[in-house]
């Protein structure tokens, strides 16, 4: 089994279901006594966040290369960003760690092309959503319509991850606002919905949509599950 480098903490409550996923993964593989391979290396949300919030991307960056550097030379065979928002810095990781980054935008465009998916809908943090980091990274690998919120369901979901989901508060009136996004965009042609914030997993499903529903966490972590035991 390779030794997996998790860059996690944006948030903590996404990196908890990363952890648990590589290791159902493994216990699946190898038998109910047995754990995946991992190294953690936890950014601090709140100095990410203020970084997030000032849009100072230099800094931004430069902590999940830091964090890439420690795994590294802790002896990682590749890295995980846990975060969709976070890699932003994939690249520079890369670079400055020479390792494999196992990208989530190469699984979520691969899942979208295996359903048929051609307009889905993007929810995710208002920066995935609404600057053009995400979705000009994500067209180099998926040439489907990307569908984002308008302005004004932009600032609903951006509460609802970054006041209420980061905090562990799953509620059932934010969940049904979110639904009644993806179904308003439905009638404009939607045919699926990324989860396009680590977190929203903690709230949506594929039982709450008839669209497919893609979630980024639960196909990033399969993705670095089935590399760490060579099935790629």
């Amino acid at each position: 089994m390779k030794l997996l480098g998790l860059i996690g903490g944006v948030s903590p409550e996404s990196t908890v279901i990363y952890y648990r996923l590589l290791n159902d993964a493994a216990k699946v593989r190898l038998g109910s006594t047995h754990a995946a391979n991992v190294l953690l290396y936890t950014l601090d949300y709140g100095i990410m966040i203020e970084h997030y919030e000032a849009r100072d991307w230099t800094a931004f960056i430069a902590e999940v290369v830091k964090g890439g550097m420690h795994l590294a030379d802790a002896g990682a065979d590749s890295l995980i960003i846990c975060s969709n928002t976070t890699h932003i810095a994939a690249d520079a990781v890369a670079h400055a760690t020479g390792l494999p980054v196992i990208h989530l935008l190469d699984v979520l465009a691969e899942a979208m092309y295996a359903s048929g998916v051609a307009k889905p809908l993007l929810l995710g943090t208002p920066v995935v959503m609404s600057e053009m980091h995400y979705r000009d990274t994500l067209a180099k690998r998926y040439d489907g319509d990307v569908l984002v919120p308008d302005d004004d369901d932009q600032v609903i979901i951006g509460r609802i991850i970054l006041d209420e989901l980061v905090n562990g508060k799953v509620l059932g009136d934010s969940r049904r606002e979110l639904i009644d996004i993806i179904d308003r965009h439905k009638t404009k042609g939607a045919d699926g919905v990324i989860l396009g914030c680590t977190e929203l997993c903690m709230i949506l499903a594929q039982e709450h949509s008839n669209l497919p529903v893609f979630d980024t966490t639960a196909l990033h972590a399969a993705a670095a599950s089935a590399f760490a035991f060579e099935e790629e």
